[in-house]
């Protein structure tokens, strides 16, 4: 950590704690910057409406831990469960860690990933698995610093219209 982001950190009280229902405009809003940030372009701005209703109990589609410097939101961490044949058993699945610029720096990362691991504790997760961009290797440093090591796989996906095809598929 430099002296710098030191002494930014001293200035700012951080707190990281689960999202939850109301905090659906703040995680869109923090998305918003995240898809920007890759490069992504959605089809539609990030509907906080829909967050909402799937960060809704009694089965959230997928569960939140948002990170706060007062309370401006800084960045947040989305997960879902999964489960494993490879080692049984139920694993969380990070499918974003994001923080804002004007956050990084002060251990807000590590903060909820930290957040995430107590999570996982909590739910009973025996691990966490998460994918890092191959033009990204200071993210993947970043994990390893925090024990994570990689796993040696490539991800592969199908969506849209080639994930339509693939339902009419036959065997001759």
């Amino acid at each position: 950590m430099t002296a710098a982001s030191e002494d930014k950190s001293e200035r700012v009280a951080l707190q990281v704690r689960r999202a939850e229902v109301a905090d659906a405009a703040a995680l869109a809003a923090l998305l918003e910057v995240f898809l920007a940030e890759e490069g992504k372009r959605p089809e539609a701005p990030v509907d906080a409406a829909a967050l909402a209703g799937w960060l809704a109990p009694p089965a959230p589609r997928f569960q939140a831990l948002i990170g706060l410097a007062g309370p401006q939101a800084l960045g947040y961490l989305a997960f879902y469960g999964a489960f494993s044949l490879f080692k049984p058993g139920p694993v969380m699945l990070v499918e974003n860690l994001f923080v804002r610029p004007q956050g990084r720096g002060l251990g807000l990362g590590r903060r909820l990933m930290a957040g995430a691991a107590q999570e996982a504790r909590r739910l009973g997760y025996q691990r966490i698995e998460l994918h890092v961009r191959d033009d990204r290797p200071e993210s993947g440093r970043f994990y390893e610093a925090l024990g994570m090591r990689h796993a040696g796989e490539a991800v592969y996906r199908i969506e849209d219209a080639s994930l339509e095809a693939l339902t009419r598929f036959e065997r001759r």
